[in-house]
């Protein structure tokens, strides 16, 4: 009988431990948010809601691509949650600079729109690693491009008159200028410019 008590109060004590732990950790983690925090923009790639809700989402700090994830609710410690989060949504997140991972995201009451993430977007340089025509009026381009520590590639689908090189055979290897939200360099104009992104976000609005 007393070697069960001993044994239920080791496990007893070891949980209270790891609680005593837990929260010292979780406590260290939001002082060093609070003392170095910066804020960027991300991207929610997927969530749930429940006991074990999470919500999953990327972002970027100075050109590198980070993940992270936070629990769905505003349980302690606290967090933003004015709204359910919109798949593929952006967000403000908060990173710690002297740990980029330790970071939180902000699901404000409406997601970030096209506008906001571009104000104040950089204009750098692209180059065009192939190009060909998919029918008699649009081309395909292959474009890829550095920002600080990230390396960029990407499709865009644009008419034939309004290629950022020109002319279809001016294209291959081309050097071009673009637009990107320098929070979020993934994106950039000519991205949101292809013909079917256009076309399937307008399909999308449409369906609401």
């Amino acid at each position: 009988m007393q070697k069960e008590t001993t044994k239920k109060l080791i496990v007893l004590a070891a949980v209270v431990l790891f609680l005593i732990v837990g929260a010292w950790w979780t406590n260290n983690k939001e002082q060093s948010l609070e003392n170095n925090r910066k804020v960027t923009i991300g991207n929610v790639t997927d969530f749930k809601f429940g006991v074990y809700g999470y919500i999953h989402f990327t972002y970027y700090v100075d050109g590198k691509l980070f993940e992270g994830s936070d629990p769905d609710d505003a349980s302690w410690p606290e967090y933003v949650r004015e709204a359910a989060p919109k798949k593929h949504g952006f967000y403000p997140v908060e990173y710690d600079v002297s740990n980029p991972k330790n970071c939180k995201i902000a699901i404000t009451k409406n997601p970030w729109d096209v506008d906001d993430l571009f104000r104040g977007a950089i204009q750098i340089e692209g180059v065009v690693e192939h190009a060909y025509p998919i029918s008699d009026n649009y081309v395909d381009l292959h474009i890829n491009y550095s920002y600080l520590s990230g390396d960029f590639k990407f499709r865009t689908r644009l008419h034939k008159d309004s290629l950022p090189c020109g002319t279809l055979a001016n294209c291959e290897q081309a050097e071009i200028e673009l637009f990107i939200p320098k929070n979020y360099p993934e994106l950039s104009d000519l991205y949101l410019r292809s013909y079917d992104r256009i076309a399937k976000a307008k399909a999308a609005e449409k369906n609401k």
